[in-house]
């Protein structure tokens, strides 16, 4: 997902984007197996020589639309809308479905970025990043990180670039 140039400053240049990991769905797709489930079920059993059964089926279709919409679908709009963003100047966050909410942390009053790794986020390759800034109110935490420690010595990479002058900021992939 590209950023569109009108975010990035003149002097700017996008070096990572990140999502969060895939897991964060994991859970959603559970919901809209048991939905299903509890659908089929309803449907199977369901007598359907009655006159009232076209109106039952009808509402158990609409019940697991809206559960579908609001258990499933909207946890996966606001995943894909959900970014972090690394340039050569700043991290920052991006989120939200119809309202927009985002963070910026200048690299240059970056002090320190840790990241926490569990045994099952190990085995699934992600993790949580905290990023410290010279402001002792200002701290900035990243959930569910594809591949933490690289992203960690990404942006220590883009720090030491944005505070001294001359060094290489290419980005690494």
């Amino acid at each position: 997902m590209a950023i569109a140039d009108r975010h990035l400053a003149d002097d700017e240049e996008l070096v990572h984007v990140a999502r969060q990991h895939w897991t964060v769905l994991v859970g959603e797709f559970a919901v809209l197996v048991l939905v299903l489930a509890v659908v089929g079920a309803g449907l199977w059993f369901m007598p359907w020589n009655e006159e009232w059964s076209t109106v039952a089926a009808l509402a158990i279709g609409g019940v697991a639309a809206l559960a579908t919409i609001v258990f499933c679908l909207v946890p996966m709009l606001r995943w894909a809308t959900t970014v972090y963003v690394l340039t050569t100047q700043r991290l920052m966050t991006k989120e939200g479905i119809v309202s927009k909410q985002g963070r910026s942390m200048p690299l240059t009053r970056v002090n320190d970025v840790s990241y926490n790794i569990s045994l099952w986020e190990r085995l699934m390759r992600y993790g949580t990043l905290s990023v410290q800034s010279a402001s002792e109110n200002e701290s900035m935490t990243l959930q569910r990180v594809p591949r933490p420690q690289w992203f960690q010595a990404e942006i220590y990479r883009q720090v030491s670039s944005a505070q001294t002058p001359g060094y290489p900021s290419a980005p690494s992939a």
